[in-house]
């Protein structure tokens, strides 16, 4: 182990009083600042890497939100409008199920379900 550290130093600078020496300038800590343009409205803007709503889940869902809008606009507290909201919570969780399942899935499986002869998807029995 001793020979493996053969030219490493492990003695520290130490400072001298000669003058002839050259002297490390003193620097402060930098502070970085942007201008007041450039900041922006200070929201932060974040962006999901997870799986999209499948589109034809989405469209169904927001047609459904127009129309218990709609329904509820006339009379809140009818079974219409209770109806149409739980139609909604139902296509909700329909679109979280599904994201889910995306989350879940590899895509190497799927494409060896598609192409099981390719030489990525080949199994060997050992």
């Amino acid at each position: 182990m001793a020979s493996a550290l053969t030219n490493v130093s492990l003695s520290t600078f130490a400072p001298t009083a000669r003058g002839d020496v050259l002297a490390r300038p003193q620097v402060a800590a930098a502070r970085v600042t942007f201008p007041t343009a450039h900041r922006g409205s200070g929201a932060l803007s974040c962006r999901a890497g997870g799986p999209a709503t499948p589109p034809g889940i989405s469209d169904k869902m927001s047609d459904s939100i127009k129309e218990a809008q709609e329904t509820c606009s006339e009379d809140a507290a009818s079974g219409e409008c209770a109806a149409a909201w739980d139609e909604v919570e139902e296509l909700s969780a329909a679109a979280s199920h599904a994201r889910d399942k995306l989350k879940d899935s590899d895509p190497l499986e799927n494409y060896c379900k598609e192409n099981p002869e390719t030489d990525e998807c080949r199994t060997y029995d050992s």
